[in-house]
């Protein structure tokens, strides 16, 4: 995995640069700072973030400790975030002259996809940096990949705007689709499995283009913050005032600040009280987050089952699930954004849980089988990105409002845009009386 953008990462010493007539203190600069972007990536990628001292990059580059913070006086997070601001801009870039060469439009969309895919494949260290250690950092690494998605989701806009069929499909459906594929390529890098990246990117290719125009505006429903009610975390013990303390924590500084002195201060307890229980808050944060999710799952489960087709059914169950995040506000918040900075071990539970809307997606292949089979999963990150997307915006207590984008979002590759769209604003039936297969 040494292989990155900035060259091979076990040649990085043999590239060193010094400063001669021939060579200008910025092409040095330059060469200095692609050898520490290039240690970045394929450090980050074997220890992970929080693992990676400042010292390995200087040895893996051969650049000096004095000249490493005058290129990054913020330290490892600075030169990180570089890193994957450079990662995710070479990819746009690659992406991006995919689409502007000559040939119609569909064999353009189609290497555009291809040359996302291959530099996935080709650059696994990059791709893990960027689809999975970018959230490492907290706040700071969510943000810069919120804006680097936001040019991926750009790209996609201007490109469906070249098809009279797809031209007014609503930006919000457009990030949920780059937020869906961004989940499937991010299962797959993450696992060490790249070199699906291009057979799976076709796919989502073909499930991207099933989005059509809706041939009515998807209406946004009003909706008012939930009313101030009990924690669904009841302090009568002590693993629940554990769980109290993880979220006012994770809320106040972030997890990557969190101290387990943090956690039993807030929670009243002691160290061996939190050690009869937990091994570490790591441990408690995934168990607080299991519980959750258990519970949002407990909410849309019913609902989905005892609706009279498919398409209601699925309508029922993310009105359930929003509605159970609307009134939690915070466990919304540590759920959908806080866990992606949680550690490797978060994101395998965060993406346990994906398979719950996988449950509910994966019936319409009974009613569409030619859909492809990478779309329940692209589907489920789709609403994942909708519902992030929403809290990092207005807050978790507006999620009704994505509604009828999320149901949009799930019906429309099996049912298409009418019936989805009627289905998404009003819960209207329109399925020619099929009814949702029973289970």
């Amino acid at each position: 995995m040494s292989r990155t953008p900035w060259g091979d990462a076990s040649e990085l010493r043999t590239r060193m640069l010094r400063p001669g007539p021939r060579l200008t203190p910025d092409l040095v600069a330059q060469n200095q700072r692609e050898r520490l972007m290039a240690a970045t990536a394929v450090a980050v990628a074997e220890r992970g973030y929080e693992q990676t001292p400042v010292a390995e990059l200087l040895r893996l580059s051969g650049i000096s400790r004095t000249t490493f913070y005058q290129h990054f006086p913020g330290g490892k997070e600075e030169c990180f975030l570089a890193t994957v601001d450079a990662g995710m801009a070479t990819a746009l870039d690659e992406v991006s002259r995919a689409c502007d060469t000559e040939g119609e439009w569909e064999e353009r969309v189609e290497r555009a996809f291809a040359t996302l895919g291959a530099t996935l494949a080709e650059q696994p260290a990059a791709a893990r940096l960027c689809l999975i250690d970018a959230y490492a950092p907290g706040e700071p690494g969510l943000s810069h990949v919120d804006e680097a998605l936001s040019s991926f989701a750009w790209l996609l806009t201007r490109a469906l705007g070249q098809s009279p069929a797809r031209a007014a499909v609503p930006p919000t459906v457009v990030g949920g689709i780059v937020g869906g594929a961004r989940e499937v390529l991010g299962a797959r890098v993450g696992a060490g499995r790249s070199e699906e990246a291009p057979a799976l990117a076709d796919e989502l290719r073909r499930w991207a283009l099933s989005y059509l125009n809706p041939p009515t505006p998807l209406r946004r429903p009003r909706s008012r913050p939930p009313d101030d009610g009990a924690s669904r975390f009841i302090v009568h013990d002590q693993v629940e005032r554990i769980f109290g303390a993880v979220a006012a924590t994770v809320v106040e500084k972030g997890y990557p600040a969190m101290t387990l002195e943090d956690i039993v201060k807030n929670a009243s307890a002691s160290l061996t009280t939190f050690y009869r229980h937990f091994d570490s808050k790591e441990d408690a944060f995934l168990a607080a987050y299991d519980a959750t999710m258990a519970q949002a799952e407990a909410a849309a489960m019913p609902p989905f089952r005892w609706s009279r087709s498919w398409p209601l059914a699925v309508r029922a169950a993310l009105e359930a699930f929003l509605a159970f995040f609307a009134s939690e506000p915070i466990w919304a918040r540590i759920a959908m954004v806080d866990a992606l900075s949680a550690g490797p071990r978060a994101l395998e539970h965060r993406a346990r849980t994906l398979h719950l809307l996988d449950e509910i997606i994966r019936p319409g292949y009974e009613q569409a089988p030619d859909v492809p089979e990478v779309a329940a999963e692209a589907i489920g990150g789709a609403i994942y990105a909708l519902i992030y997307e929403q809290i990092r915006r207005r807050g978790a207590e507006h999620l009704g409002q994505i509604l009828p984008t999320a149901t949009f979002v799930a019906l429309t590759p099996f049912v298409g845009p009418e019936e989805a769209v009627a289905v998404a604003n009003k819960g209207a039936l329109r399925s020619h009386g099929r009814r949702r297969p029973r289970r």
